[in-house]
């Protein structure tokens, strides 16, 4: 097996191990949960031939509420879904869906151009695209705008 074979598979099975941790450890009941404690979207990081792509779901986020910025190898992704405004009382039945900030840094494989970096948010994915070209100056820090 090729070296880089085997990054191909750690890197799988580190995503794998990261998307059944937060399954498991998530809180299934969010007004249960402490104050200030912050989701995490379900997050797929894969490469193509010529990008590395990264894509969450964050169905109900609206695309102001999105801030999306790379710094050499970290990517982070920032924002917020809001529950519907406060009316009439409401009586739960079942307590599924996370309402509040959310922040994911994900470390990519190799620093990145940033002249060649994409972000698309549509039908509540949000895929970020970016050009295997490399590199970003060190230190500095690109603000990414979703369109």
């Amino acid at each position: 097996m090729q070296s880089d074979d085997l990054l191909d598979q750690v890197r799988k099975i580190n995503l794998e191990m990261e998307r059944r941790f937060y399954r498991l450890f998530s809180p299934k009941h969010p007004l249960q949960s402490s104050p200030g404690e912050r989701w995490q979207p379900y997050t797929d990081v894969y490469e193509t031939q010529d990008a590395v792509v990264v894509k969450m779901e964050l169905a109900g986020v609206k695309r102001e509420d999105l801030s999306v910025n790379l710094n050499q190898k970290r990517l982070t992704i920032r924002g917020i879904r809001r529950d519907f405004p406060p009316g009439e009382k409401r009586t739960y039945h079942q307590v599924e869906i996370n309402y509040s900030e959310f922040e994911r840094v994900i470390i990519l494989p190799r620093s990145l151009r940033k002249e060649a970096i994409g972000a698309e948010y549509k039908d509540g994915f949000l895929a970020i695209t970016i050009s295997k070209e490399p590199i970003q100056a060190k230190g500095e820090t690109l603000e990414i705008e979703v369109k």
